[in-house]
């Protein structure tokens, strides 16, 4: 998944939603690749996005194809916070992603069809054929690309990132990805060698996947990170500084690459002339300013030094609507922001009678209406209303194992002390510490009416605190908390990729917590192919996680409402894409 198990800014990914899911830029343009898809795929797989506009449903479909492109190609855009690395092994955050698919180059990508669905489209593979039983992925490397120094991309590339990824000396955060893969837990296990696992160069432009199981969302997990191409030279060389914040260190092979960067400043990316679909590619430069206070990102909007971004604030809206100057676009993401429990000896919270009763208390809808003027949607699951099981509803909006824990436990105060006393504290002077990474004055105001909801209900102190980026990260890995203020938006279209970041043998995070039951669920649905029993595994998984322990407090789904510039064309609206900046353009900037 890449990733996902991001730890976000509240505001920033309502802003960045449609750009970045969670990572993934979203922007596409009308020309096509020439390629031919291949016809061993499901194309034909749909999102079914809940997705309105103000000026249209298509309204970037309905823009002339053949509209006078600007001569002066560039867009202003934004990140919301510095990414972690630039290394697709190592980083676990959707800041990274975005640069990440704008650089390199997968094996596929997913972009838009002409109904608003997702289709696989060729990229760094030209074609791929699946065997007959559903286990061999054959992928055919396109010929002559190459990474900016030079050097020739092929298929050792590709598999050098895949075995890196499984390879337990990396710690990939998502490791789990490449489980599917023959032998990939063993491998990250340390329990057979990395020469096992299920991936074969059998000539330099030719890629052999083979998978411990057949998969019905493979392809997807194909798109993400830990399969985009890796050089094995510079990782020697290189070793931790690979992928650092250093423009030498950050190999590139994809449509952008990397001008120049001020460490939590901007990033620069100019076209890659080398990129093997260079004469499609129309952006010249794109300018990456980083920003997270809404208000800022607002204004720098209004007044031009922003091509697009997402606004929350009913007033903005208004004023920004008025201008007649952008198009607007509402979808409900398939997004989640959460409370994530620790368990780790030493948490206040380590107790799933302390958890249940914690998840009990919270007023979701209280509190998005106080910080966010009621535009997040209540959530009571953790897999989003748009994340679909094999192309089937998983999840209704409104309902949820949170929501049935809510209404069940009667008395949250006597079942928190109860939890207390089994941990040997004393429910009265027990101090919980929650943290979020959310720094703007919405963040401020929620976190803030979390902590007087749980102290008022239970009885006890809450002490909450926002942290910048690199210390809420380094917070979590050291189990410097005993609650955090998440968020996850979807890689991929199944409710795995939210369900998974949680098994307890590849949870992004050590929060400690293992429930047998749970990891037996998800093991299963990996190899169930049948989507209603798939379904069937995977909502009992999730009841286990949020009903029985709460190890995972949802609390809201994203609402993004999305202003690009009119000038701005050729973008999509789907989540799921992967196609980066490479799709976008101006025509009538100046106009």
């Amino acid at each position: 998944m890449s990733k996902k198990f991001l730890a976000v800014l509240i505001a920033a990914i309502l802003a960045l939603s449609v750009l970045a899911g969670c990572g993934k830029d979203t922007g596409k343009e009308s020309d096509k690749t020439t390629d031919t898809e291949t016809t061993d795929q499901k194309d034909d797989q749909k999102d079914d996005q809940k997705e309105t506009t103000d000026d249209k449903a298509d309204a970037d479909k309905t823009e002339t194809a053949d509209a006078e492109a600007d001569e002066d190609q560039f867009i202003n855009t934004f990140i919301g916070s510095w990414p972690n690395t630039f290394d697709p092994a190592t980083g676990d955050d959707m800041y990274g992603n975005g640069v990440l698919i704008n650089t390199l180059e997968p094996l596929i990508r997913v972009d838009e069809d002409e109904n608003g669905g997702s289709v696989y489209v060729p990229a760094g593979a030209e074609s791929w054929e699946v065997s007959a039983d559903g286990l061999e992925y054959t992928f055919h490397i396109r010929q002559g690309m190459k990474w900016s120094d030079g050097k020739d991309l092929n298929a050792q590339d590709y598999a050098y990132a895949i075995r890196r990824s499984a390879t337990p000396e990396t710690a990939c955060p998502f490791a789990n990805l490449v489980y599917l893969v023959k032998n990939g837990e063993a491998v990250n296990k340390g329990e057979k060698p990395v020469e096992e696992l299920g991936v074969e160069t059998p000539d330099d432009y030719t890629l052999k996947v083979t998978l411990e199981n057949e998969c019905p969302y493979y392809l997807d997990t194909v798109t993400q990170r830990v399969y985009f191409p890796q050089r094995q030279d510079m990782v020697e060389a290189l070793g931790d500084q690979y992928g650092s914040s250093e423009v030498e260190n950050i190999p590139v092979c994809g449509p952008f690459k990397i001008a120049d960067m001020t460490i939590n400043n901007e990033i620069v990316y100019e076209k890659n002339e080398d990129f093997w679909n260079a004469a499609n590619v129309k952006l010249q430069k794109v300018n990456a300013q980083i920003l997270n206070d809404p208000n800022t990102i607002n204004n720098a909007l209004l007044t031009g030094e922003l091509d697009f971004a997402g606004v929350g604030d009913p007033k903005w809206q208004a004023q920004l609507a008025e201008t007649g100057e952008y198009t607007r676009v509402t979808n409900l993401n398939p997004w989640t922001g959460y409370w994530l429990m620790n368990f780790n000896e030493g948490s206040n919270v380590a107790n799933t009678k302390i958890t249940r009763a914690i998840a009990a208390v919270i007023d979701r809808e209280q509190i998005i209406e106080t910080a966010w003027n009621g535009n997040p949607v209540a959530a009571y699951a953790f897999v989003p209303p748009t994340v679909r099981v094999q192309g089937e509803e998983f999840n209704k909006e409104g309902e949820g194992p949170a929501l049935d824990l809510k209404n069940e436990i009667k008395d949250p105060k006597a079942l928190f002390e109860e939890g207390c006393k089994e941990l040997g504290k004393d429910p009265a002077t027990v101090t919980i510490r929650l943290m979020g990474s959310d720094i703007s004055n919405e963040g401020r105001i929620a976190i803030e009416g979390f902590q007087q909801q749980v102290e008022k209900a239970l009885g006890c102190k809450v002490e909450a605190s926002n942290h910048e980026w690199n210390d809420f990260t380094n917070r979590l890995k050291a189990n410097d908390y005993d609650i955090a203020w998440l968020a996850w938006g979807a890689d991929f279209n199944d409710p795995s990729n939210f369900l998974e970041t949680n098994y307890s043998k590849t949870r992004a995070y050590p929060t400690a917590w293992t429930n047998e039951k749970f990891d037996k669920l998800l093991e299963e649905a990996r190899v169930t192919l049948d989507a209603k029993k798939r379904g069937e595994l995977l909502h009992e998984a999730e009841r286990v996680l949020i009903y029985e322990d709460a190890a995972l407090v949802p609390i809201n789904h994203a609402v993004s409402n999305v202003f690009r510039r009119n000038y701005v064309k050729g973008a999509r609206n789907n989540y799921f894409a992967t196609m980066g900046f490479q799709v976008l353009y101006t025509a009538g900037r100046d106009k």
